[in-house]
């Protein structure tokens, strides 16, 4: 039996790729000569009769994106690459033998924690290459000052690494409602797998549904008049804090409902209360804005 490491050439590994599946015959070149210039996972599993498999190899190809080109996964079906699984000794799936400077350096038998696997990462690329976080302040940042289209650029480019990442699927969300185009966050959102969840994700899905009951309202220059003359016509401060927070203008919404709150808690079946709420879960818990907004609220409730 000829040995995999010596006596198999082929042709030079291309060079844009971080995953990819491999072959038998192109193992030297596709494992071996690759990672005398980058981290190479060689990976063995079975896409078909392997639960464990169908769990792990989502996630391994995640921290292998995040590498930023420090590594590659090559992934070998053991039903179409026997011969190589016997010579390297791979005796149960999953399992995964990593590579750097010509050889064999480590390797895990089985299905490994996030943790366990962003640790192994972090020794192997450094913890800078493994962060999204950079990416996703900057996305943000992005979306605060108005620019969106660099916003949903970069929410976009975390997305390239990390498929299933709740957070920049939530900025895309909030970026189409800045947008204006209300119609594409829905897409967006009926697309979403089930198990994409988070609470950053939740309060976006509600952001959107408050913009779709709130995009025919008119602009709030229309009511402030009418609000200062009549200032005990709850309807029409009502619908004043409902067009302003159509108008980007979360804060001084939350400021006009808890208003009338004050002025009658039972107004309409409690309906300012009711839109502190749904306004407080669009913009999330942690968001100042609604800290500041709930302890209003709460003052008034328990004085």
């Amino acid at each position: 039996m000829a040995l995999i490491f010596n006596d198999m050439d082929s042709p030079a590994a291309e060079a844009n790729f971080v995953i990819k599946d491999g072959t038998t015959q192109n193992f030297k070149t596709e494992v071996v000569e690759e990672s005398k210039s980058r981290i190479v996972f060689a990976y063995f599993y079975s896409p078909t009769n392997c639960a464990a498999c169908k769990q792990f190899t989502p996630l391994l190809e995640k921290y292998v994106k995040l590498a930023n080109g420090k590594a590659i996964l090559i992934k070998y079906a053991v039903e179409q690459n026997q011969q190589l699984a016997m010579q390297l000794g791979v005796q149960s799936v999953p399992t995964t033998m990593i590579f750097a400077k010509g050889g064999l350096v480590d390797g895990f038998a089985g299905a490994i924690p996030e943790t366990q696997l962003k640790t192994v990462m972090q020794a192997l690329v450094g913890k800078e290459a493994l962060s999204l976080d950079q990416m996703l302040k900057e996305a943000n940042e992005k979306l605060q000052e108005g620019d969106t289209d660099a916003a949903l650029e970069g929410f976009t480019a975390v997305l390239e690494k990390d498929e299933t990442n709740p957070a920049a699927f939530a900025g895309m969300i909030r970026a189409f409602i800045q947008m204006k185009q209300l119609d594409a966050a829905q897409d967006l959102v009926d697309g979403l797998e089930d198990t994409i969840k988070s609470p950053e994700l939740e309060a976006a899905k509600t952001a959107l549904r408050l913009a779709q009951e709130t995009k025919d309202a008119p602009s709030p220059d229309e009511l402030a008049e009418k609000v200062k003359k009549n200032p005990a016509d709850l309807q029409t401060a009502f619908d004043y804090a409902v067009a302003l927070f159509a108008a980007g203008q979360a804060e001084k919404s939350i400021d006009t409902l808890i208003d009338i709150f004050h002025k009658d808690r039972e107004w309409n079946n409690d309906a300012a209360r009711q839109q502190l709420f749904k306004i407080f879960a669009s913009l999330g818990n942690s968001n100042p804005i609604t800290v500041a907004g709930r302890r209003k609220l709460s003052s008034l409730i328990f004085s």
